[in-house]
């Protein structure tokens, strides 16, 4: 065989090699990048995991209970409900970070996101006017939360009313510590404290709109 032909059959094997080789990368470029994505889905899972304890145990579960009696005898806004705000918004903070799914928060926790913002909204709302990051992850979660209420099949305990809420705080008055949270959803798939001025009203108050 001649000198050309030979060179011939050692570009063609160079090139078919070369092409292996980049296939290969690229198939490995893909499964990490799979792996990754995996890694973070758990990630979030094992976060989310650690705050569902946090909120059932010790000192939260001490905060929800105080903060329930206390409304329910009358008291504006307990120095507590700074602790329970302050932990929302941690998770709010994480949700925009993407270390958390919102539609895992939405499952876990959105009952009582809800029913907490609407019986301080005024609250929050006053101390905005001065300092508009006072709890604004809070804030847009609560409307993503919102939004992800309103996706089939809808619900409608997103903005509950005077007698939910106080049904809300009652409940809260029962709380124990280690006692696995209630009211979570079904999962939907993604398709030192500053204390706000009191309020007028002595009960909880009507977050039916806004």
């Amino acid at each position: 065989m001649s000198a050309d032909w030979w060179a011939v059959l050692l570009s063609g094997l160079t090139a078919m090699f070369t092409g292996a080789i980049a296939a290969t990368g690229i198939l490995a470029l893909f499964y990490a990048k799979k792996q990754l994505a995996e890694s973070r889905e758990s990630e979030k899972v094992q976060h989310l995991v650690r705050f569902v304890e946090q909120f059932e145990n010790e000192p939260m579960a001490q905060y929800r209970k105080a903060v329930a009696t206390k409304r329910i005898e009358g008291e504006q806004y307990p120095a507590e409900a700074e602790r329970i705000l302050g932990f929302f918004e941690t998770i709010s903070l994480l949700v925009r970070r993407g270390f958390l799914d919102e539609y895992d928060v939405w499952s876990s926790f959105s009952y009582w996101m809800f029913n907490v913002y609407a019986d301080f909204r005024d609250d929050i709302e006053q101390e905005q006017k001065d300092d508009p990051a006072y709890y604004r992850d809070f804030c847009d979660l609560i409307e993503r939360l919102r939004e992800i209420e309103a996706e089939p099949p809808p619900t409608s305990s997103d903005r509950p009313s005077r007698e939910q809420i106080r049904d809300f705080w009652m409940d809260e008055t029962q709380v124990l510590p280690g006692a696995p949270v209630r009211k979570r959803k079904p999962r939907r798939s993604n398709g030192e404290a500053r204390t706000p001025k009191p309020k007028k009203d002595v009960s909880p108050g009507d977050a039916s709109s806004g």
